[in-house]
């Protein structure tokens, strides 16, 4: 789990770590990675949502921790179902 994320209103999210390493994601990289059912199919993987349609000037709007595991980000363009788990982020 970090000890700090950063990335409200920016175009890119920062992870501290307890080992004092950093992570920084673009907004737009987040959002295009979303496994929620409806940007990847939960039956076969497959990619659902068309990268094209993600804003290049998109940003995070509000976040929020998911029990010990992960972070579910909402994003400008109205997105906010994904749940990104740190084990993936770092």
């Amino acid at each position: 789990m970090p000890k700090e994320i950063v990335g409200l209103d920016k175009p890119e999210v920062r992870f501290v770590w307890d080992e004092g390493d950093e992570d920084t994601w673009p907004a737009r990289d987040l959002r295009i990675l979303c496994t929620c059912a409806h940007c990847q199919s939960e039956m076969t993987g497959e990619r659902l949502l068309d990268p094209a349609s993600v804003p290049a000037d998109i940003t995070v709007t509000h976040m929020e921790l998911t029990g010990n595991y992960g972070v579910n980000v909402h994003f400008s363009d109205g997105h906010s179902s994904g749940i990104y788990r740190f084990a993936q982020l770092k």
